[in-house]
Formats: structure tokens, C-alpha cells, sequence
């Protein structure tokens, strides 16, 4: 079970409205009835598209729950860069194909000696899928990516030496391939660039194995997105039109994720007109997806507008645009707040070098310097690398006092 459930059932097992939570929330915080976080961010916090943070104790408090998920756990740093995909304790050979990486055995049941596994079982796996995901949000990708690659194992180790029917195997294997999906994510924020590629490649295979089209299509998506933010990103745009071409009847908030992915793309080969256009199909899908009722699936918990706009925003950076691109920026609206280091980090950093290119000095001075104190609070070595190469863009600036100020403090 996810924060997410366990505060949507606490909640109604006392027979509270949303906006009713709100008013029990302000008064657990010393505030007015109608100071507490309001009915739209309860429903965000039950939808899991936002977390807490500050709310979290007086949530525990009034609902009499714990929310600690994987939050509770201390991720160890150390020796991460020698953590493998060849060491994982898995059995190959009860996977299919050739490769052995990204499936389970679902022809039959394993004959290992394991127990029977069923839908609770995949339940569990994807209710700790869950919570790495928010733990990411909080932590960043060099933290969290040993905890995934831990669960990679557990997971395939338990579906190798267990029996199961069909039905159960093929759930069991979409998890997997969406735990592959995530455990890309993460190696690339921790800097492991060809490893992260390589495990988003085993989600496809995942996904086509077990026949889920919607998966096949995001992990070809973030593939595309990891090879373009390569030094070779060429590929990555044939890629991305792939993903959104075989997900023509995906819900809106699948390719709201796939087209700003393959505007990104488009960007980064300086296809202004195909930027253009993607951006235009996902402002088109977030229509739609506003008029859904579509049980969105937890892969694409995070995707909101403001997301989108970030996108758009670095797109514009990308190509040159730069004024359009700080526009885009300062049209933002706090999306995160500050527990969410790692975004808001990035945040300042596109910004700032945004407002390098339509040389607004000191505006960049103060989004850089804000983007350092918040890339000290979290373990996300891509963020370094943004951060590093805003202060490169500012070096030519060295000779105004800010800027030099500011280099010296931290490059000092």
C-alpha cells in the first residue's frame, strides 16, 4: 500500500471529506480552520501526484497513520558505483530470450520449489514501487538507484523459484518492466548514462514479453529521452516518434509524457518545427486528459502542466530561444516546493542559464546561487552536472562583482 492509499482510507475510515481533512489539518498545526491545505491538495496527496512534506506529521497525527514507506530507510551512498546488473542474484535461466535480462518464465510455472505467488504478491511489488518513486522525488537517483537494483533482484528472484498461473506471471513481468523502467531513471540521475540506457532497453523487452503495448511505448520513450540527453543524441528523435506513433490509444497523461519527450528530442538535434509541434501534442493531450476519468497508472504520477512547461522551457533553452525560454520559466509558480530539492535545483539551473542568454546577469546570479543551496540537499550527480555547467556559463561574466562573488563561493 502506497502513502497515497493510506491516506485516502484513513481518511474515509473516519468519515472525512477532503475539505474536512483541510480543516483538521490546519487546527493539528496551531492555524485557522480554513488555513490548512485545502480539498485540491488532499485529493493530490490521495492521487499521489503530490507528497506532504510539511503536512506529513499532522497527517500521521490526525489519521493515526504512519507514512514512512521507504522514506524510513537510510540509503547508503557508499559503494555505489561498483553495484552491477550482473550481480544481481537472479536465476537467468528461468528467463526468456537470448539476453536473460528483462523477463521472467510465464509459459509455465517455474518448477524451482518456491511458493505460490499471486495478485497480492504483485500488489506488494508494485506498492514498493511506489514508494521508490517518492523516496526519488525526495532523495535523488544516487540514493535510491542501489534500493531499486536491490528490488530488481528480490522481485526477479521471488518470480523465478515461485509458481504462478499466467495471468499472475504476466503481471509479474510488467513489474518487473516497470521496476527496469525506474531503476533507468535513477542510474541516470546518479551519472551511469550507457547502464541506464541499458536497463530502459530491458523494460521494452519486459513490456513486449508481457504484451503491455502502454509500457512498451513509455520505456522506448525514455530511452529516447536518455539518448537524447547524450552527446549523441540522433537516435533519440526516431525513438521518440516510434513511442508516440504505438501509443495512439494510450490515456492522455501516457502521451502528454511521450510527445514533451519527443519535443526534447527534436531540440536537441535543432528540429525547431518538430519542438514546436510535440509541444503542441502534449498542451493537446493535457486538454483531454483534463476531461478524462482514466485510472492513470502510477508511471506517470508526476506529469502535471507545470512539468510540461519545464519541458517546453528547456526545449526553447535548447534551441537558442532564450528569451522565450525565461518567459516560460517565470511563468511558473513554485511547482515544487523545497523538499523536492532535486527539481527545483534543475529549476534554477535552466533558468539561470536562460537568463544568461538574454543577458540578464544578475537574475542568473541569484537563480545559480539558489540552485547550489538546493543541489547540497540532495544525492543526484546529473543536478551537479547542470549546476557545473551554469557556472561555466557564467565564467565569462567572472568580472562582475556578483558573478565572481558567487564563483568563488562555491568553486572555492
Amino acid at each position: 500500500m502506497t502513502d497515497a492509499d493510506r491516506i485516502r482510507d484513513a481518511r474515509r475510515a473516519r468519515g472525512l471529506t477532503q475539505e474536512g481533512l483541510s480543516t483538521r489539518l490546519a487546527i493539528a498545526a496551531g492555524r485557522a480552520p480554513t488555513d490548512g491545505p485545502g480539498r485540491n491538495q488532499v485529493y493530490r496527496w490521495e492521487k499521489g501526484r503530490r507528497c506532504p512534506s510539511s503536512w506529513r506529521p499532522h497527517l500521521e497525527q490526525v489519521l493515526g497513520i504512519s507514512l514512512n514507506g521507504y522514506r524510513g530507510q537510510t540509503a547508503q551512498l557508499a559503494g555505489i558505483h561498483e553495484i552491477e546488473i550482473e550481480e544481481m542474484p537472479v536465476d537467468r535461466r528461468q528467463f526468456i530470450g537470448a539476453s536473460a535480462v528483462a523477463g521472467v518464465a510465464i509459459s509455465s510455472p517455474a518448477t524451482a520449489g518456491g511458493r505460490r505467488l499471486g495478485r497480492s504478491d504483485v500488489d506488494r511489488a508494485r506498492a514498493r514501487l511506489a514508494d521508490l518513486r517518492r523516496l526519488d522525488d525526495y532523495s535523488g537517483g544516487a540514493a535510491v538507484y542501489p534500493l531499486a537494483i536491490r528490488e530488481i533482484g528480490a522481485l526477479a528472484g521471488m518470480a523465478s523459484s515461485g509458481t504462478y498461473t499466467q495471468a499472475v506471471g504476466q503481471q509479474l513481468l510488467t513489474t518487473l518492466g516497470e521496476l527496469y523502467q525506474f531503476t533507468a531513471w535513477t542510474a541516470f540521475d546518479a551519472g551511469h548514462g550507457e547502464r541506464a540506457r541499458g536497463l530502459a532497453l530491458a523494460a521494452a523487452n519486459a513490456a513486449n514479453r508481457a504484451g503491455d503495448r502502454t509500457l512498451g511505448a513509455t520505456a522506448l520513450s525514455e530511452l529516447s529521452y536518455l539518448t537524447a540527453s547524450s552527446a549523441h543524441p540522433g537516435e533519440g528523435v526516431a525513438m521518440a516518434r516510434a513511442s508516440l506513433a504505438n501509443a495512439r490509444h494510450a490515456i492522455p497523461a501516457v502521451r502528454v509524457v511521450l510527445a514533451d519527450r519527443l519535443a526534447w528530442a527534436c531540440a536537441r538535434t535543432g528540429d525547431l518545427e518538430g519542438a514546436a509541434r510535440a509541444i503542441g501534442t502534449a498542451q493537446e493531450a493535457h486538454d483531454r486528459r483534463d476531461d478524462a476519468s482514466d485510472d492513470e497508472p502510477d508511471t506517470v504520477y508526476w506529469i502535471n502542466r507545470d512539468e510540461s512547461m519545464i519541458m517546453s522551457g528547456r526545449v526553447w533553452s535548447a534551441l537558442g530561444r532564450h528569451d522565450r525560454a525565461a518567459a516560460v520559466f517565470e511563468e511558473l509558480t513554485a511547482p515544487y516546493d523545497d523538499t523536492h530539492a532535486r527539481e527545483m535545483s534543475l529549476l534554477h539551473c535552466w533558468l539561470a542559464d536562460a537568463r544568461v542568454g538574454t543577458g540578464e546577469i544578475d537574475g542568473a546570479v541569484a537563480s545559480a546561487r539558489r540552485a547550489a543551496e538546493l543541489a547540497a540537499q540532495t544525492a543526484s550527480p546529473r543536478t551537479d552536472d547542470m549546476l557545473r555547467n551554469t557556472f561555466s556559463a557564467l565564467q565569462p561574466h567572472r568580472g562582475t562583482p556578483a558573478v565572481g562573488e558567487l564563483l568563488d563561493t562555491w568553486n572555492g
